[in-house]
């Protein structure tokens, strides 16, 4: 009896380690995937930009001593 309650705890543990592996996994691909698709949302708002909304970014960020 002490066997099965034994083997019952351990695939139980094993189970839960394996679903936190897939949990992280997969975590980890959608942080990934939002991070992809906030850049790409970034560089199309960037490529839209006028000149003059360009020029004013630029020189916000040379104000800012950040060149």
């Amino acid at each position: 009896m002490m066997t099965n309650t034994l083997l019952v705890c351990g695939v139980s543990i094993g189970l839960a380690v394996i679903g936190a592996k897939i949990f992280n996994a997969a975590c980890d691909r959608i942080g990934r995937l939002v991070a992809e698709r906030r850049d790409l949302i970034a560089e199309n708002k960037f490529l839209k930009m006028t000149d003059d909304e360009l020029a004013a970014v630029i020189l916000a960020d040379v104000r800012d001593g950040r060149f």
